[in-house]
């Protein structure tokens, strides 16, 4: 790899991380990552994280292009958040690398720790 080659790997790899940092990013991502959910789900899967900081980071990464917000209306109104589809292969890879580098690293966390 040419020292080129090197510093661009390096620049988009930094970006990612620049995407996906954060306290509540990551989290949401995975909960996302077995299929859409709602704001209510998140709020009780996270219980503490609040509704205004959970819309902010729904709205970050809708924003990067890695969710996105479906509105459904009919007999009970209400909004989903999923990947969006030419971004799922990548983010599921990313979670499920880095969800194998956690079991792996000698301070992973206990099991049963909370979120």
């Amino acid at each position: 790899m040419t020292e080129d080659e090197s510093k661009r790997y390096c620049l988009l790899a930094s970006h990612a991380v620049d995407v996906l940092q954060g306290k509540w990013k990551m989290q949401i991502l995975c909960f996302v990552r077995w299929g859409p959910v709602r704001l209510g789900q998140l709020g009780r899967l996270m219980p503490s994280a609040s509704k205004k900081v959970l819309i902010e980071n729904l709205r970050e990464l809708e924003s990067h292009g890695l969710i996105v917000r479906r509105e459904f209306s009919g007999t009970i109104r209400h909004v989903e958040y999923d990947f969006s589809e030419p971004m799922r292969p990548a983010v599921v890879s990313i979670l499920d690398h880095l969800a194998e580098f956690g079991g792996i690293h000698p301070s992973r966390p206990e099991d049963g720790a909370s979120i």
